[in-house]
């Protein structure tokens, strides 16, 4: 869902071959299901049976020294997509990859009005990307973009992930730190969460919320030490979304007392809800199930993009009685708009802050929004 490489042309060469690998019908991979015995780190490296994974995590830094400036937002993703079916049925050669690496990284500063995108795309090689097993240090990682003597990379040492992201071409550079102070928030039943009612279709999905951040963001060559908070998704599946299904809307909120939201509603050709899930994590109790019926999610003002045209949801009312909460969440910025070069895909994918309905001016928290499938051309293979 969410993908330059050396020249153009390879870049439209893999770009349609990712689209072609994720649009590939299951056949032999494995269906994420109820069940699963989560162990820890093992479940953070790689599971080849399943077709599609990912690693994504997206937070806040506030810069060294200016306490009152508001943070900037950040995001990397590391996307595996299989391309050989475990089971060994699939004619191949000795140059057929595996997997395809796809890595996405953005940065956003409120100060300055920008959001930088980059992104690689490459075949599982040691020479230029791939992905670690179950208690390797190295999660995954990749050559950087044209241009960039670097590698791109995530790791898991010592309770804590590394995030390492730089291309010099679009001045995004970053290294940073992020420590978990809480335990993983499973969701769904175990871990399995469905994307359509009947639980045929769905997801082997965890959280960590709240992770601590130290680390550096470069400015061109100078080095701005940063601390903040970020949030990991890791996503383990191998079906796609359903053929009424046009894309997603997906929130991760932390609220200031303590409180974190994972939400995603599932919309189908018209706007529409066609599924919608949630999980409230509190201090010192069980995370707890949201059931679509259990919350709302209403758009109030859309954003149009110059660069794809297409129109986004950036300011929502979000209702969940149960947990007595009527909340405005609202875009930092409007333009936090993703576009492919390398897959043709775009979707919006920003920071966001969160506030009473009834007091915009009291902020609660913040959080990341991630948006999929709006405008032509958009909705995502997966």
């Amino acid at each position: 869902m969410r993908y330059v490489i050396r020249t153009l042309k390879l870049t439209a060469l893999m770009g349609l071959a990712a689209c072609l690998a994720l649009a590939v019908e299951p056949g032999a991979w494995r269906q994420a299901g109820p069940g699963h015995v989560w162990r820890f780190p093992q479940d953070l490296g790689v599971h080849p049976d399943y077709k599609t994974e990912w690693w994504y995590i997206t937070g806040h830094l506030q810069p060294e020294g200016r306490p009152e400036a508001e943070p900037l937002g950040f995001q990397l993703t590391f996307f595996r997509v299989g391309l050989t079916p475990p089971d060994g049925t699939a004619p191949r050669t000795a140059w057929d990859p595996d997997d395809l690496v796809m890595a996405h990284a953005a940065v956003t500063d409120p100060a300055t009005g920008e959001h930088v995108f980059s992104e690689v795309i490459r075949r599982t090689t040691p020479f230029l990307g791939g992905f670690g097993a179950g208690g390797d240090s190295v999660l995954a990682w990749c050559r950087a973009p044209a241009g960039t003597d670097a590698e791109w990379r995530l790791e898991h040492r010592d309770g804590t992930f590394r995030l390492q992201v730089r291309d010099d071409a679009k001045g995004l550079r970053y290294d940073l730190s992020c420590t978990p102070t809480r335990a993983p928030v499973f969701h769904g039943e175990g871990g399995f969460s469905p994307k359509t009612a009947d639980g045929n279709s769905g997801s082997l999905y965890f959280s960590q919320t709240r992770m601590a951040v130290t680390g550096t963001v470069y400015r061109g060559e100078t080095p701005v030490p940063v601390t903040g908070r970020s949030w990991l998704d890791r996503e383990i599946f191998t079906s796609t979304l359903a053929a009424n299904q046009t894309g997603w809307d997906w929130l991760a909120l932390g609220l200031d007392d303590g409180r974190d939201l994972m939400l995603y509603r599932l919309r189908n050709a018209d706007c529409g809800e066609d599924f919608a899930l949630g999980t409230l994590a509190e201090p010192g109790a069980d995370p707890r199930s949201l059931p679509g019926t259990d919350w709302t999610l209403e758009p109030l003002e859309h954003w149009t993009s110059p660069h794809t045209g297409s129109s986004y949801p950036v300011r929502w009312k979000l209702t969940i009685p149960g947990a007595g909460l009527m909340l405005l969440v609202k875009a930092v910025l409007p333009d936090q708009e993703n576009v492919s070069g390398a897959s043709g895909i775009h979707y919006w994918e920003g920071s966001v802050t969160i506030h009473p309905w009834d007091d915009p001016d009291t902020r609660l928290g913040r959080g990341f929004v991630e948006l999929t499938g709006y405008g032509e051309g958009s909705r995502p293979p997966v």
